[in-house]
């Protein structure tokens, strides 16, 4: 499937890249998605992410990523364009979190997974389940 994961390193760190997209496509091919997805991922500074969540979450602390979506399990038609391509949205990360790729690997998990709809703040049963999906996924790529 051709899915497009657009990264930006908006920082003068290296940023890795290849292994970003990499495992991007392996949650998408493990989640089972029934078409392609677009999606970007934009690699920042502390004090933009910290900017960022206070506008955005109103929290005034730097967080290791934010997950800015389209989508939503329960409304996927929503994010659709004319080439059938799901829009999934934006993943911000921290480029302090980016040097340790298991860390790196689990922000990138837990964000496409609020991508793709799910969520852990409305309930516990649904963090429950989010937090049970992101240890399958933890086991199938052997992180």
């Amino acid at each position: 499937m051709n899915h497009e994961i657009l990264i930006y390193n908006k920082t003068r760190h290296k940023a890795p890249k290849k292994f970003i997209k990499d495992l991007i496509l392996k949650v998408l091919d493990f989640l089972e998605l029934k078409q392609p997805v677009a999606l970007a991922v934009l690699i920042v500074d502390k004090k933009e992410i910290k900017r960022l969540n206070k506008v955005w979450r109103k929290k005034n602390e730097t967080p290791d990523e934010l997950s800015f979506g389209l989508n939503s399990r329960q409304t996927p038609a929503f994010a659709n364009n004319s080439r059938g391509v799901l829009n999934l949205g934006e993943i911000v990360v921290n480029v302090e979190k980016i040097s340790e790729k298991k860390y790196l690997s689990e922000i990138l998990i837990h964000s496409l997974l609020h991508l793709a709809g799910y969520g852990h703040e409305k309930s516990l049963k649904e963090a429950k389940q989010m937090e049970r999906l992101e240890a399958k996924l933890l086991k199938h790529l052997n992180i």
